[in-house]
């Protein structure tokens, strides 16, 4: 009866496990501010950083906005949605979905680190710092 009874639970835990505990687990990783290190891409493979462009770049996430200062501005602003998709770079990704008109973004969080990739040929990647 108790090898039922913890067949049952464990059965009952791993059911519980789906895309959606996927997608909001990510949404939940990505929440807080982001500090800008740098990009890279472009047609002739570029990086950039905060010291070549004179410029601080913040991202701040919640559940549902992305807001970007630029040196304490506010330049954008959009409401988003994650799902994975197929990825130009290959295989499926989890995918930031703005609601205005902004190319879709793949993305990973690794340790306090955010990484975005623009879903179109020749743009960049980015790399961002969690701020504390």
């Amino acid at each position: 009866m108790k090898k039922t009874a913890l067949l049952f639970s464990l059965f009952l835990l791993l059911s519980s496990c789906s895309t959606t505990n996927k997608i909001g687990s990510a949404e939940n990783a990505l929440n807080g501010k982001w500090n800008w290190v740098s990009s890279s891409g472009g047609f002739i493979g570029k990086t950039i950083t905060p010291a070549s462009e004179n410029k601080k770049t913040i991202l701040e996430i919640s559940n549902s906005t992305i807001k970007k200062y630029e040196n304490g501005n506010l330049i954008f602003e959009s409401k988003y949605a994650i799902k994975e998709e197929p990825s130009i770079y290959g295989n499926e990704r989890k995918m930031i979905l703005f609601e205005n008109d902004m190319p879709k973004q793949s993305f990973e969080v690794k340790d306090n680190k955010l990484y975005l990739s623009e879903e179109c040929n020749d743009c960049y990647q980015s790399e961002y710092v969690r701020l504390k």
